[in-house]
């Protein structure tokens, strides 16, 4: 099916249906944008870019102004906002060094999204299918100039700060929800140096500081494994009682079995209070439901 049957069977429509990633169906009220691969990680996308108003050339993009009018029908008029996958076609702009863009092929699928917008760009924020998401997951230092750009007050920039690289009041709100002390939740080495506490519902997708720094939202883990539950190559699902490690099929499970880390390994939640294990499971549920935990051995 071509992209403006698809759109056209959602009831959608555009002007500029050669360049045109941005679609509107005024009956329904909805927004639909596509979501390139190259701009899209696992929690949002860029949709709208200040920078997509010309081309690498500096001639002006038509599709651009049309995108614009559907962002403020999103803003304004209570539209909602849904997305599409596109894989861009790399070959086409640097073979021909035209500045376009080309769509390779896109994804019959839409997934409803909030908009939120950072330093003027705009994005779909929600749960973007990893196979579509080429675009690494937001920095360190990307979060934490978004603080500085958000927050005033000096003390609580600087806890956020530390929050968001697992230190401070974050760090001992999670060793005060697990029970454990300054223990890793899954080895239990207590080297404090090399334990980070590993946010599970990620810092971008946190609807609130207080989600930001609630010890429910993390899981104290020694640094080499905080890196692989960070980047969705190894996670913990609920058995029974039990949250058992599972690894993804990119990891060489036998390299990882001499760093001390194996398939089927239990996290060390037995001290985990009531309240604060209900949340961590919410957490967790969250997490999860962004990849296939089939192709997880």
């Amino acid at each position: 099916m071509s992209r403006k049957k698809f759109m056209e069977y959602h009831g959608a429509t555009n002007r500029n249906d050669r360049y045109g990633w941005a679609f509107v169906n005024h009956e329904d009220k909805v927004v639909i944008f596509g979501a390139w691969d190259v701009n899209t990680e696992p929690e949002r996308a860029l949709i709208l870019s200040k920078d997509w108003e010309r081309n690498e050339l500096g001639r002006k993009q038509n599709a651009f102004g049309e995108a614009m009018e559907y962002i403020k029908l999103v803003e304004n008029e209570d539209y909602s906002l849904k997305t599409f996958p596109i894989i861009l076609d790399e070959k086409y702009d640097n073979s021909l060094g035209t500045g376009r863009t080309k769509i390779k092929d896109y994804v019959e699928v839409l997934s409803d999204m909030s908009l939120k917008v950072i330093n003027g760009e705009y994005y779909a924020a929600g749960r973007h299918d990893v196979k579509h998401s080429k675009k690494a997951s937001p920095s360190i230092a990307q979060d934490v100039t978004e603080i500085f750009d958000s927050v005033v007050e000096r003390t609580e920039r600087e806890s956020l700060v530390l929050a968001r690289i697992g230190q401070g009041k974050f760090r001992q709100n999670v060793i005060a929800a697990w029970g454990n002390g300054e223990c890793c939740a899954l080895t239990l080495t207590n080297v404090r140096e090399i334990l980070i506490a590993s946010h599970i519902v990620p810092w971008s997708k946190c609807i609130s500081n207080e989600q930001r720094l609630d010890g429910s939202n993390g899981i104290l883990l020694c640094a080499h494994i905080d890196k692989l539950f960070d980047a969705h190559q190894l996670t913990f699902v609920k058995r029974g009682s039990k949250f058992i490690s599972k690894l993804s099929p990119q990891i060489d499970s036998s390299m990882l079995r001499g760093l001390g880390v194996e398939v089927g390994f239990e996290l060390c939640i037995d001290k985990m209070a009531g309240a604060y294990r209900e949340k961590f499971e919410m957490y967790m549920a969250e997490h999860n439901s962004n990849f296939d935990l089939n192709n997880y051995s």
